[in-house]
């Protein structure tokens, strides 16, 4: 260890407190003025302060719960469900039984502790105990051993990674820039590519151009399907393997459930060959030709079906909105000319993303090893 370093148990330079939750029948606990805050909250923050919680309790929540109320620049921690999300609280802050609240003491730089914490989150998921869901006791979370510089050294640490960090925040944000705008490029000409019309085009409805396999679907519980090597559709692509297939031929499935029918995170068409088995939450068409179902397959995954879609909670598009839905559908070789223009595209695009993943990646693993070099002395 470094001279001047100490080895210290987080126990010894802590305080750690643990949540707690107001009865939530009592309304005279909820809506107050004292921010309270749950492990899911701390995996929705974009950065590492919490000002400010969704939820808010009482004064007399506070006192009649378990709950207590941590004083600023202390570090919440979430120790269940899951472990490992942490913040630097900017405000006093109460939470929930699923996180504790570390408050350093004199000698332990607020900062410094969030780092170590940031890097050991595996440390801290290997120490957590449980059948049905991990926890992390106080206890074992105080016997975490914690590499103690002086306070200065601490905070030239803290310095040259906030530094260090904010360089590779902007980088990662320009990285996902280009990763949008590669996104968008590739939707703007889909775009114009379907919104053009000339000789050898028709508007027909999506039941016209294919035949509509649903009824030969078998949906298959869990605990009843024989494991084996046949992939087993549903509505978001293979949900698991089977023994055995219903369908050996292309085919084009398409999402009949499912919240991705509004949100549209990954396509709602997407295209199977050979043996397969498709339960009841895809749609199965078959088509006269590949080049035709590509061609679909493309059109339907750059447009909007929110007007074919029922419900809100469950969005379903049920068979008869699906054959509905318009499509230009131009002559073959037009249909093949446009496939093979969009799998250039699609391929460009492609390349980009993959190239930018690569590299957000290699950031992360650079902040990986500058906290890891941070701790071992090597920064200062």
């Amino acid at each position: 260890m470094k001279e001047g370093w100490e080895m210290k148990q987080l126990g010894e330079v802590s305080k750690i407190l643990n949540g707690g939750t107001p009865k939530t029948k009592v309304p005279e606990y909820w809506n107050g003025k004292i921010n309270w805050i749950t492990p899911k909250d701390l995996g929705k923050l974009q950065n590492k302060y919490v000002f400010e919680t969704p939820r808010k309790i009482t004064e007399l929540g506070l006192n009649k719960s378990s709950a207590k109320l941590f004083i600023e620049n202390s570090i919440i921690l979430s120790t269940r469900a899951p472990i490992g999300h942490l913040a630097i609280n900017k405000v006093p802050i109460s939470t929930n039984q699923g996180c504790k609240g570390i408050v350093p003491i004199k000698g332990l730089e607020v900062h410094y502790l969030f780092y170590f914490l940031k890097l050991n989150i595996k440390l801290l998921n290997d120490l957590g105990t449980g059948t049905t869901f991990k926890e992390l006791s106080t206890k074992a979370l105080s016997s975490v051993l914690i590499p103690i510089p002086p306070l200065s050294e601490q905070k030239a640490i803290v310095k040259i990674l906030n530094e260090t960090f904010a360089k590779i925040d902007r980088a990662k944000a320009n990285i996902e820039k280009n990763i949008a705008n590669a996104k968008e490029l590739f939707q703007s000409k889909l775009n114009e590519i379907f919104s053009q019309r000339g000789d050898g085009w028709e508007e027909r409805s999506l039941g016209e151009v294919c035949e509509n396999l649903d009824r030969k679907r078998v949906p298959i519980t869990k605990a009843k399907r024989v494991k084996g090597e046949i992939p087993y559709y549903g509505a978001s692509g293979i949900v698991d393997y089977v023994a055995d297939f219903l369908f050996d031929e292309d085919l084009l499935l398409v999402s009949e459930d499912g919240a991705n029918l509004l949100a549209r995170t990954y396509p709602i068409a997407f295209s199977i060959s050979g043996k397969t088995w498709v339960n009841n939450h895809a749609h199965v068409l078959k088509f006269q030709n590949m080049e035709s179902q590509k061609f679909i397959e493309y059109y339907l995954n750059s447009i909007k079906l929110d007007d074919y879609v029922s419900g809100m909670a469950q969005p379903k598009l049920n068979q008869r909105k699906l054959n509905s839905i318009k499509v230009p559908f131009p002559e073959f070789k037009k249909q093949q000319a446009i496939n093979n223009l969009i799998n250039r595209l699609s391929h460009y695009k492609s390349s980009i993303i993959t190239l930018s993943e690569k590299k957000l990646i290699n950031l992360e693993e650079l902040k990986k090893s500058l906290l890891q070099k941070a701790f071992a002395g090597e920064l200062t």
